[in-house]
């Protein structure tokens, strides 16, 4: 399965939205230190500022991952699993324009936490190690 140059410029479109989106002007209220009167409500800050962080560090995950589709579109690697080479299904694509790996990789390496989706070596690599 290929996808048409159609396909591609609109997945590249909704791409760029969502980076301008998520790069757009950002509030750093929630991340200032404040001190309160009472220790409980300092808790309570606290944790109002962890989950700001948290959702920081979410949105530049995703910022990532939105610039790597955008440089697989440009190399033409668009829709190509980095772990097994295999289609990405439109349907997938459809709901995660950025997502780098088919749902069956996907699955596998969300069993797996902790190892990030490598391209395996091709058999040549393989023989020559």
């Amino acid at each position: 399965m290929t996808i048409r140059h159609h396909e591609i410029e609109h997945f590249r479109r909704e791409l760029e939205a969502k980076r301008a989106e998520l790069t757009g002007p950002r509030d750093a209220e929630g991340i200032a230190i404040e001190r309160a009167a009472d220790s409980v409500d300092e808790v309570v800050l606290a944790n109002e500022r962890e989950l700001v962080v948290e959702r920081l560090n979410r949105e530049a995950n995703l910022i990532r991952q939105i610039a790597g589709a955008l440089e697989r579109i440009t190399t033409g690697e668009y829709g190509i699993c980095l772990e097994c080479a295999g289609p990405i299904s439109a349907k997938r694509l459809t709901a995660l324009p950025w997502a780098a790996l088919c749902l069956s990789c996907q699955e596998s390496a969300d069993r797996e936490p902790g190892e990030p989706a490598m391209p395996r070596p091709s058999s040549s690599i393989l023989e020559a190690a």
